[in-house]
């Protein structure tokens, strides 16, 4: 059921903007802007501390009811508005922020469509290549200013280098920036073998089981304070190689509790999915927009742990929240 839009769009980009503009007075600094001039960014401690959390999901899945609404309603402005919106994440250079939103709005896009037509498969396809080729170019720029401040070795080398790539792919013809995607996909499945082959003894205690439940199943913006409360420290997962850091939703757990940790993850994550659905009837305008935000969270649970990745996660309070508040209106 196609729903129309009742809020007030201009007022809450406006809201949005004064946040963002908060944010950067906060920190001093635009991150992109530090970082194009060489200067380091420490992404954990960037903005105002809990109102962050909040700005970004909020932005974020905006983004995506944006263009669900642009969508049902067919009207530009709302698809220029969500655009207009990436705008902050590229100023805070947060990759991981515009591809997962990208990955939401992807999921609209697809619940919209009425027919299979091959037209519509190749403009996923395409799509799809000019993501990850963005991918991987923010990539070469992050890691050169992370390795390279002086400028001096081409971005590709860098990138090669690390990930070790053989002189097949080297001298193909495959663009060099979709060699982060290709490491990006496939290091994950092997993290979480390495981290369950080098393990070494487990504590099936209830403290173990506690410091679990608060890393894997809680959002991180609280886990992280009640670790700092607590003098606790997450475990570290054994890698393939330090750069390549995901593990799937399941490393850390294995890391706590073993196999007992991965089970119960796993029996979250569905929960989670069915209880979601379960409570946000699909008469609520914003069924299609939080459906498509779970979807992104499952799928990219083969990369890391986005139960308790707040980033993500956090943007589905939003939907039962504001559909909340339409009932009582």
């Amino acid at each position: 059921m196609a729903h129309r839009n009742t809020l007030n769009t201009r007022l809450i980009i406006v809201c949005i903007s004064i946040g963002y503009l908060l944010e950067f007075l906060y920190a001093r600094q635009i991150p992109l802007l530090s970082i194009l001039k060489n200067s380091d960014v420490d992404y954990q401690d960037f903005g105002i501390p809990t109102f962050h959390v909040v700005l970004v999901t909020f932005t974020s899945f905006y983004s995506v009811y944006l263009f669900y609404c642009y969508i049902v309603e067919k009207k530009k402005a709302y698809l220029f508005y969500g655009i207009s919106l990436f705008i902050f994440p590229i100023l805070i250079f947060s990759r991981g922020t515009i591809l997962l939103n990208l990955s939401s709005i992807f999921f609209v896009y697809l619940f919209s469509i009425q027919k299979n037509k091959l037209r519509v498969y190749f403009k996923i396809m395409l799509i799809i290549f000019v993501v990850l080729m963005g991918f991987g170019i923010l990539g070469n720029i992050r890691t050169s200013n992370q390795i390279d401040k002086n400028g001096t070795v081409d971005l590709n080398d860098i990138m090669l280098g690390l990930g070790e790539a053989k002189p097949a792919f080297e001298n193909s013809a495959i663009p060099k920036a979709y060699f982060w995607s290709y490491l990006y996909i496939s290091s994950p499945l092997a993290n979480l073998q390495c981290n369950i082959n080098q393990t070494g003894n487990l504590k099936y205690d209830l403290p173990a089981f506690a410091e679990y439940l608060n890393s894997e199943v809680n959002f991180d913006f609280i886990s992280k304070r009640i670790d700092a409360t607590f003098g606790l420290e997450k475990p570290e997962n054994k890698l393939i190689a330090p750069f390549l850091t995901v593990g799937t939703i399941y490393s850390t757990s294995y890391s706590y509790v073993g196999w007992i940790g991965m089970s119960i993850t796993f029996v979250a994550l569905m929960l989670i999915s069915l209880l979601y659905i379960a409570i946000l009837k699909p008469d609520s305008p914003f069924f299609v927009t939080a459906i498509s935000i779970l979807n992104t969270m499952i799928l990219f649970s083969l990369f890391d742990n986005m139960i308790a990745f707040s980033g993500l996660s956090f943007q589905l309070i939003y939907p039962l929240l504001l559909s909340v508040r339409l009932k009582k209106a």
